[in-house]
């Protein structure tokens, strides 16, 4: 089984909203690592992961700003261009990447815990973002 990598607890994100990570990647030059932001969205009890990055151009959904919903919280907007894509699909329905989509990350919801799986992250957490509210990324093991 691939490794789980918990991102957050159940509560930390609401029904119909989505809250944004930046994580490390394994990999990168000289093994250092690579960030990654990605995003995890939340639909009931279900849970979906995307690489925060717009197909249009790859830059990130949020611009930077932390924003990833539209105002009323009926799906993901990205802040440069308007594409609009679905909560739990992250297919774009709207906008200049219309019938393309984000790139799905595998969640499991363990004990509490949103992990994401299929990836492997960087051994090391935190990449010393001045005033980020980055989370704390804790590996289990099954």
């Amino acid at each position: 089984m691939d490794e789980l990598y918990a991102i957050c607890r159940t509560f930390e994100i609401d029904d119909n909203d989505a809250r944004g990570f930046t994580l490390k990647k394994a990999g990168g030059e000289n093994g250092e690592g690579t960030p990654w932001s990605i995003m995890i969205s939340r639909k009931g009890s279900n849970y979906y992961a995307f690489e925060n990055a717009c197909p249009h151009q790859g830059k990130t959904i949020d611009g930077g700003g932390g924003e990833l919903m539209d105002d009323e919280g009926n799906f993901l907007v990205c802040r440069h261009h308007g594409a609009q894509f679905d909560l739990d699909t992250g297919h774009c329905f709207s906008g200049p990447c219309q019938g393309k989509a984000l790139t799905p990350i595998k969640v499991v919801v363990d004990d509490g815990d949103v992990c994401i799986t299929g990836v492997e992250l960087a051994e090391e957490d935190g990449l010393d973002l001045a005033d980020s509210d980055v989370p704390e990324v804790v590996i289990t093991g099954d």
